[in-house]
């Protein structure tokens, strides 16, 4: 009995010194996912979403391919312009559920925007921190979104839009 409890602590321990990988069962795993929330990955309302970027002031905290990943992985389809005049043309041929533009060019854009056929809900972003912009940008619209944004929290946002959107639509 003692030369097989030897034995088995020598195999143990050269082992554990050989440098061999040892893997686990993967009980562990387990524990450290208990406190993990996942994001939702689908979009009750798949929404076309037109994404103005304004060249002379990107901000850097919207990364246009940051934007069209999640998106898309939620089922929505992202398409990004860079000037006035690709949001125009975008607005005139493509069918679009929303718009997703900076609160502050919003109202330089507002009559294309109502004369665009598939007639798209705008959905600002307030760069500013000022509660009362968020405010004034959600009287004007009915929602806004505060820059820079959460994954899970423009996903929600984009739902909202998406449900008031259905409910106005069904309404007319």
């Amino acid at each position: 009995m003692p030369k097989a409890l030897v034995s088995v602590l020598l195999v143990i321990l050269l082992l554990s010194f050989s440098g061999l990988p040892l893997e686990g069962c993967g009980d562990q795993l387990l524990v450290l996912g208990r406190g993990v929330r996942f994001l939702s990955v689908r979009a009750e309302y798949p929404a076309s979403i037109l994404h103005y970027i304004n060249p002379l002031k990107a901000d850097p905290n919207v990364k246009d391919t940051n934007l069209r990943s999640f998106l898309g992985q939620a089922g929505h389809r992202l398409q990004s312009v860079r000037s006035a005049k690709e949001f125009e043309e975008s607005l005139r041929t493509g069918k679009y559920d929303l718009i997703l533009i900076d609160f502050a060019d919003a109202p330089d854009f507002a009559e294309i925007m109502q004369a665009a056929a598939s007639q798209p809900s705008v959905l600002p972003f307030v760069q500013t921190g000022k509660k009362e912009d968020i405010s004034t940008a959600k009287k004007r619209y009915g929602i806004a979104l505060k820059a820079p944004f959460a994954v899970q929290h423009l996903l929600d946002t984009i739902d909202d839009a998406m449900e008031l959107r259905h409910k106005r639509q069904k309404a007319t």
